[in-house]
């Protein structure tokens, strides 16, 4: 009987081994793809959850410190701070919406922006807002890209207004415009306000609604459609 040749032995030992490394570089890939997501999802869970519970600390205490909340442990005391906090935005909701007809929320809207140093805030988080959850995107005139935050690197942005005539002048007297650089995936949490020379704003074919679904997909928006018109 004629001896294996050694060359064919270290051949199929090498294809093996290479298989072996590429089913399991591609089954670490495929666990990373599946369980990165659960884990960012979790800790931005419990992000969001130790902001409530660190804003409803003194809600708390105040319950703890008027004795319903004395005998109770501190979770609990916790979800009734947060239950009062949900009835008072419940009931304000269900009076501005079917309470009589004394516009509360138009009251509420002047009063807020006539308190000094909080009313530009609460209107520029106000107007955010309504792009967010009413889709009110007509404060956004265009979709837009400029390179930010460094030559050569693209970022989304919407044309907002015309760049205010003081800081053309700041800036050599150049046409300009001003557009918002917003953060993904949630653009209310902020962004950039950049004024920029009109050639250096490029337009794009996408329309605000695109823009906006972009940018809170973190770009997998734009991938669907993409692939959904090829």
């Amino acid at each position: 009987m004629s001896r294996p040749d050694v060359d064919d032995i270290a051949h199929v030992a090498a294809e093996e081994s290479q298989a072996v490394r590429r089913d399991f570089r591609q089954t670490m890939l495929s666990g990373l793809a599946l369980t990165v997501p659960f884990f960012i999802t979790v800790l931005v869970l419990m992000w969001v959850l130790g902001t409530v519970a660190n804003a409803l600390t003194p809600l708390a205490d105040a319950i703890v410190a008027l004795g319903p909340g004395q005998e109770m442990s501190t979770w609990l005391v916790e979800l009734l701070a947060a239950a009062i906090v949900f009835g008072v935005v419940f009931l304000v909701g269900f009076a501005a919406q079917h309470g009589p007809e004394t516009d509360i929320a138009n009251r509420f809207d002047v009063l807020m922006e006539d308190l000094p140093g909080v009313g530009s805030i609460y209107t520029s988080v106000e107007r955010m807002s309504d792009v967010m959850v009413d889709g009110d995107t007509e404060s956004f005139r265009e979709v837009k890209i400029v390179e930010f935050p460094r030559e050569d690197c693209f970022a989304l942005a919407f044309l907002t207004a015309d760049t205010p005539h003081q800081i053309e002048q700041a800036a050599d007297g150049a046409d300009m415009q001003t557009v918002f650089v917003p953060m993904a995936p949630n653009p209310v949490m902020g962004g950039h306000l950049i004024n920029l020379p009109e050639e250096r704003i490029f337009d794009v074919d996408l329309s605000v609604e695109e823009g906006m679904q972009a940018i809170m997909t973190t770009g997998m928006a734009i991938d669907e459609n993409v692939e959904g018109g090829d």
